[in-house]
């Protein structure tokens, strides 16, 4: 087997899941995608096997390949699996940042801070498009620099999995309203002056607190969904900066690897 057209196959699939081409519950087709990628269907068979073992996919005996529908139990196993290597990492970067990472940590701050503010301005109850948008990219680029100066490339490995899962089956896992927000934006803002006076140990329990405060809204969120809603898809725009995001975590980890 070709492992490179098995990567290629494999990013194709996750790519269509995070943009909702493929949304919760869909039957994949092995030659449907084996014909948009222009290769044999050998690799795309590899490329499902990887992420059904990943928890993205689900084999149905008799039936088929079904992109996997969101699972609680899941989903509190992979928060548990973030607190526990944020925290680690969190308390690494306190010690290892460069002042230039620690100056970007609080722009991310003031870019979550920023989006806030536009979304209080419209007068919208929850907050969605440009300001959305721009909240979610500066939350989720704040956490992967952290994982960054922590320069552990099997915990980049890991969370890079996780971060796809929850930007796949996550998107919608809290109400974002003005209160939410305001303490989400505080917890972090309280993270980024504990790494900048280098103090570990504060920025780990602080990182622990706001990781437990996110899993439990995730959770009541979860079990508040009517057993027919679907999980909403993030807009076409959100969904490529998120994924390209992602990617420069896992090119971190490929960097890694060929450095040893």
């Amino acid at each position: 087997m070709d492992t490179t057209l098995s990567l290629v196959a494999y990013r194709h699939i996750q790519r269509k899941l995070l943009r909702a081409s493929l949304r919760s519950g869909a039957k994949l087709s092995e030659h449907r995608l084996a014909r948009e990628l222009g290769i044999s269907r050998t690799p795309v068979r590899e490329a499902i096997r990887r992420l059904e073992a990943e928890g993205m996919l689900r084999q149905v005996a008799s039936s088929g390949t079904f992109v996997a529908e969101p699972d609680r139990a899941q989903l509190v196993e992979a928060y548990e699996v973030r607190m526990a290597l944020e925290a680690f990492a969190v308390r690494r970067a306190a010690l290892r940042m460069l002042p230039r990472q620690i100056h970007e940590l609080q722009r991310l701050c003031d870019e979550m801070r920023a989006a806030i503010t536009a979304f209080r301005n419209s007068g919208a109850a929850l907050m969605e498009g440009a300001p959305l948008r721009r909240y979610l990219l500066a939350d989720l680029a704040f956490h992967l620099l952290l994982l960054r100066a922590a320069g552990n490339r099997y915990a980049l490995k890991i969370l890079c999995d996780v971060h796809i899962r929850s930007a796949i089956f996550g998107y919608r896992s809290h109400q974002r309203d003005l209160h939410h927000l305001a303490y989400v934006w505080l917890e972090h803002a309280r993270v980024a002056r504990a790494v900048r006076r280098r103090d570990a140990a504060a920025a780990q329990r602080l990182l622990e607190k706001h990781m437990q405060a996110s899993l439990d809204a995730a959770v009541a969120a979860f079990d508040a969904r009517r057993p027919d809603e679907r999980v909403a898809a993030p807009p076409a725009d959100l969904a490529r900066a998120m994924e390209a995001l992602i990617a420069e975590l896992g090119q971190d980890v490929a960097r890694g690897k060929r450095a040893r």
